[in-house]
């Protein structure tokens, strides 16, 4: 890799972080007529749980407080739930809550399972949900080129995992700007035989790096993706959002 391990200037495509529609995570059925669906996102550096309240009963509901079970990434509320009381019969409510990783840490399987319990005035209600694993993607996750090039080399062959992305339709360029906003960087780019080489890191938001050879040739819609990391229980929910962030 040496000398030719060089990259161009910034591409100039405008590119946002993915963020998946929200799912129900509890029916108004074991909610007691609370509804609440979402999903997560990251944006200047946060993670948020983007909520939808519901209120499916025949009476208004107020006093709404959150809690997570310890999870794999120590994820906690970072404030209080601030949804709009009272919560009129037939009416929905949206908010935010941020969430930060200084919480209990307990490997959960799957890895980014989490448990959530809600409260409001009628009762304390339970789900799970998933974290996508891209909104664990840390801003801080550009690898040094020359510290990149020693740990690709210091992680063991046997920790190398390679599979492909199809209906990729687009350049390299495009690829590289849809990974970075998601906090996937490329550190080096080359051109070999006619392949466009992306050399890529990311780091979790509890300093698990995972390292990526990202292969594209013009004109092939399908991409060779090779990741290393130390880590190998992140391998294939990373495999899966990269295939989920060149598909949106």
């Amino acid at each position: 890799l040496g000398d030719q391990f060089s990259l161009p200037g910034g591409v100039g495509i405008a590119g946002g972080t993915y963020s998946a529609p929200k799912q129900v995570w509890l029916t108004a059925a074991k909610g007691k007529g609370l509804e609440v669906s979402g999903t997560f996102s990251r944006r200047q550096g946060q993670i948020y749980m983007d909520l939808q309240f519901s209120n499916r009963a025949m009476q208004a509901m107020g006093d709404f407080a959150v809690q997570f079970n310890k999870n794999s990434f120590g994820l906690a509320p970072a404030s209080p739930l601030n949804v709009p009381t009272p919560l009129l019969a037939n009416s929905s409510a949206e908010t935010s809550l941020p969430v930060n990783t200084t919480g209990a840490v307990q490997r959960m399987d799957p890895l980014t399972n989490l448990q959530v319990a809600i409260k409001n005035n009628v009762d304390v209600f339970y789900f799970s949900c998933g974290v996508p694993y891209n909104v664990l993607f840390a801003e801080d996750g550009q690898m040094d080129r020359k510290v990149f090039l020693a740990t690709w080399k210091d992680i063991p062959a046997e920790n190398e995992v390679q599979n492909q992305v199809s209906n990729i339709m687009f350049s390299s360029d495009v690829a590289q700007s849809k990974l970075s906003a998601n906090n996937v960087f490329t550190i080096a780019k080359r051109t070999v035989e006619g392949q466009d080489m992306l050399y890529q890191s990311l780091k979790f938001t509890n300093g698990i790096w995972v390292l990526a050879e990202l292969k594209m040739q013009p004109g092939n819609s399908v991409v060779q993706l090779s990741l290393k990391t130390r880590a190998m229980d992140v391998v294939m929910g990373v495999q899966s959002m990269y295939e989920t962030i060149l598909h949106n």
